[in-house]
C-alpha cells in the first residue's frame, strides 16, 4: 500500500462508529498511562520516560496514520489538562512532534505485518525525526538549557529506552494480530 493510501483509507476508517469507539478507547488509555506511567529521572528532569506509545501503536497498527495521530494530538492534551494545567501548560510544538509521532507509527505499521526490522524502523525514525531533534529543541527553548547538552542527556536515556519499546511492541504482535482479526470479523 502507497504511503498516500495509508492516509485515505485511514481517514475512512474514521467514519466507522466502532472505529471511532476504540480510538476513545486508546485515547484514554494514553492519557491515563501519560499520568501515571510517565516519569522522569532525578538528575535529568527534562527526560520524561513510560508507556504511552502503547495506545499509539495499537491505534496505528489497526488504524493507521491519521487515527494514530490523533489520538498521540489528543492524548498529550488531555494530559496537561488533567494532570498539571498549570506547569507549563499546553505547547502547540510539541503536540505537532507528538502528531508526527503517532503518523509515523501508522505509516509504518498499518496494514502491515509487524516485523521487527519494520518495528525498529518505526522507532528510529521517531527518535531520529520527532524526540531527539525537534522535541529536545523546543524543550531547549522552554528550559533554556544549551540544545547540544539537552541533547546528550536525552539521547543517551531515549535510545537505550528505544530499545525496549522495540521490545514491548514486538511482543505485542500476537495480541495486535488477533484483535486485528476480531476486527475485520466484526
Amino acid at each position: 500500500m502507497s504511503f498516500f493510501e495509508k492516509f485515505k483509507n485511514s481517514a475512512k476508517e474514521l467514519s466507522n462508529v466502532h472505529v471511532l469507539a476504540i480510538c476513545a478507547m486508546m485515547l484514554a488509555l494514553r492519557v491515563v498511562l501519560g499520568i501515571f506511567t510517565n516519569f522522569t529521572l532525578a538528575i535529568m528532569p527534562f527526560v520524561k520516560i513510560g508507556f504511552s506509545f502503547i495506545p499509539i501503536v495499537i491505534t496505528a497498527y489497526l488504524f493507521g496514520p491519521v487515527c494514530a495521530g490523533i489520538v498521540s494530538g489528543a492524548g498529550d492534551i488531555l494530559s496537561i489538562i488533567i494532570s498539571n494545567p498549570t506547569a507549563f501548560s499546553i505547547n502547540p510544538l510539541l503536540t505537532l512532534c507528538y502528531v508526527f509521532e503517532g503518523i509515523i507509527y501508522g505509516v509504518a505499521l498499518y496494514k502491515s505485518e509487524l516485523e521487527l526490522k519494520r518495528i525498529i524502523l518505526a522507532k528510529v525514525a521517531v527518535l531520529l525525526l520527532c524526540a531527539l531533534p525537534l522535541n529536545t529543541l523546543i524543550l531547549s527553548g522552554m528550559m533554556n538549557i544549551p540544545y547540544p547538552t539537552l541533547l546528550l542527556y536525552r539521547a543517551a536515556v531515549l535510545v537505550p529506552f528505544g530499545a525496549v519499546e522495540v521490545i514491548i511492541i514486538r511482543l505485542m504482535k500476537p495480541l495486535l494480530k488477533k484483535i486485528k482479526i476480531q476486527k475485520h470479523n466484526a
